[in-house]
């Protein structure tokens, strides 16, 4: 029996992961989590810790009064989906509250009933951000991983970005449209939410992740390439993985849109010129989404 491949999608924030998570967990040959962001390698740091595990409780309760309210309304199929999403949840609490002077625990949660699954995955966006050393401690937890980051256009993952987090950071009083572009406002020309480039500052990532990783187990790829059956078929080889037919249309969690502000764009663009030419010179020949914006510029 073939052992399953642990795949980690590092990143990018905004650049299609959740899309990807939603298509390999119906993909026939993947048994995927039920958390699609485990959130191991960027705790170990306290503060970190109690923040991530905060939140998954939040989770906990929210899927048990869940539950409640399917099993009285009848809907025996809910009950289960949320049985195993519940245990999958305090599972990974058991994980990161535990030992972790080894890894292991955290590998044992990640393959435990997956059977004779071809691929599972952790994919958390926020891994594009550890250190060397971190990265090198999770490509040997578990034999033979693979590393995928996917890379959006840097202007639309940008604006992606800020628009989320505008979302989660208005007040009532306030329009999500103008703190938009106030948030990009306050990037430019002060220097604010440095941790939105950090997520996407692909020459540093990039640089970083061909130091540690093998190149037969690291595939660097364009996000709009997700779309179409071209990219979808060099994925699945990469993963190994037969192909198939996407059932998701369009990206998911994407925000409402909103219109950057005109007097903006070349400012953001010509911040990001450097991305797209590193991009273009160490990666592969841009993708027409990717041309366009930086033709604007």
């Amino acid at each position: 029996m073939t052992a399953t491949t642990l795949l980690y999608c590092v990143g990018a924030t905004k650049a299609g992961t959740s899309w990807l998570y939603r298509y390999l967990h119906d993909h026939p040959d993947c048994v995927m989590p039920a958390v699609k962001e485990a959130h191991y390698w960027d705790t170990f740091d306290a503060d970190a810790l109690e923040k991530q595990l905060g939140f998954f409780r939040i989770r906990l309760r929210e899927m048990r009064n869940a539950k409640i309210d399917a099993n009285d309304e009848g809907r025996q199929w809910q009950v289960d989906n949320l049985d195993r999403r519940i245990n999958e949840m305090k599972g990974l609490i058991a994980v990161l509250e535990g030992d972790r002077s080894d890894d292991q625990a955290y590998v044992d949660w990640l393959m435990r009933g997956r059977g004779n699954g071809v691929l599972t995955a952790d994919m958390t966006p926020n891994y594009a951000t550890l250190d060397d050393e971190t990265l090198v401690r999770m490509r040997d937890a578990a034999p033979g991983s693979k590393f995928l980051l996917l890379l959006r256009d840097p202007l639309d993952r940008l604006w992606s970005h800020i628009r989320m987090q505008a979302r989660r950071q208005r007040q009532e009083h306030e329009v999500y449209e103008k703190k938009s572009n106030n948030i990009l406002y306050r990037m430019l020309n002060r220097g604010h939410e440095k941790h939105i480039l950090e997520r996407g500052d692909y020459p540093k990532i990039i640089r970083k992740l061909r130091r540690v990783i093998p190149e037969g187990r690291l595939m660097i790829a364009f996000a709009e390439d997700l779309f179409t059956q071209a990219g979808l078929g060099r994925l699945c080889a990469f993963l190994g993985l037969k192909p198939v037919k996407a059932e998701v249309a369009a990206p998911v969690n994407a925000g409402p849109e909103v219109v950057m502000l005109e007097n903006l764009r070349p400012r953001a663009l010509g911040m990001l010129n450097e991305h797209y030419e590193w991009v273009a010179r160490n990666v592969g020949p841009l993708p027409q989404r990717w041309q366009e914006n930086l033709a604007r510029g």
